[in-house]
């Protein structure tokens, strides 16, 4: 399995690190991005250090790569030290406004030093993701990821035409990240996925329907946002579970070689391209 978001690195001690990737390795995680959530951070910079210290001194076959969540203390005076630490991803905001663009309960936009920030990790190789952004600001920040050639995509989401939710996306916007493309990560959370108390496993195979019919199956992933949710649908709440998931996506119907680009092969060439050429974003074909 390839998971596009997790916040392990900001939820749990650093001490049990290793135990955790374990536990992870044996349900089959192969390749992670792994989240390093700032926004209640006094001194980013220096806890992102610390954070990527303990991620390389880490004993695991796991591919793991360091994602930025909430980059609202970017500035040009001290992005370079970011690029040093070598993120493979930075998502502009959290769920509010900040100096860089807005948040998905914002109204903000995307600022000139938060264009300045895109062209700069761009230019290193870090790709921007989109997720937390508004509307307007996802638009915006697109627009300059693609004038600055960077890679583009959505760790953690769902999806705005099965249930609208501020966090989700609507279908121009999955068009949009397919045509630079980029990939999508369906995300575990239950506020995002339906209007229930508590969603469940269904719900998440009606966001892969709704994508493979739109879209076909070669940019949907997950990003399940574990240990960053205190609502996961009803029987998945860790890797173990996912198993579920892929009984689940077959039993309805879907390929074993869907749901294989769904669960791993999507996110893992996103995470090991250079930079992935746009494919035609087709439904399902009969």
């Amino acid at each position: 399995m390839t998971d596009l978001h997790n916040d392990i690195l900001s939820l749990v001690p650093h001490q049990k690190f290793n135990s955790f990737l374990r536990r992870y390795e044996k349900a089959g995680v192969r390749n992670i991005l792994l989240s390093a959530w700032t926004t209640n951070m006094q001194n980013p910079i220096a806890e992102i250090a610390k954070i990527k210290k303990t991620m390389d001194s880490a004993e695991t076959p796991i591919n793991m790569k360091l994602h930025i969540e909430d980059a609202w203390f970017l500035n040009e005076e001290n992005i370079d030290k970011l690029i040093k630490m070598n993120p493979f991803s930075v998502g502009l905001t959290w769920n509010e406004n900040n100096p860089l663009a807005g948040g998905a309960h914002g109204d903000g936009g995307l600022t000139t030093l938060g264009r300045k920030t895109i062209e700069k990790l761009a230019k290193a190789g870090i790709a921007i993701d989109a997720a937390h952004l508004n509307e307007k600001s996802f638009w915006a920040v697109a627009n300059a990821a693609e004038k600055s050639n960077a890679k583009f995509f959505c760790s953690h989401t769902c999806f705005s035409a099965v249930h609208p939710h501020p966090r989700n996306i609507s279908d121009e916007q999955i068009k949009k990240i397919i045509d630079m493309g980029g990939v999508i990560g369906l995300t575990f959370v239950g506020d995002f996925l339906s209007s229930k108390e508590k969603s469940n496993i269904g719900d998440i195979y009606l966001h892969v329907r709704h994508f493979l019919d739109k879209f076909g199956d070669k940019h949907l992933a997950i990003g399940t946002d574990f240990l960053g949710t205190d609502n996961p649908p009803k029987g998945m709440r860790s890797y173990r579970d996912t198993h579920k998931l892929k009984e689940c996506l077959i039993s309805k119907g879907i390929p074993q070689s869907s749901v294989k680009n769904i669960m791993h092969k999507n996110a893992k060439s996103f995470i090991s391209s250079q930079r992935i050429a746009p494919a035609a974003h087709q439904g399902r074909q009969p």
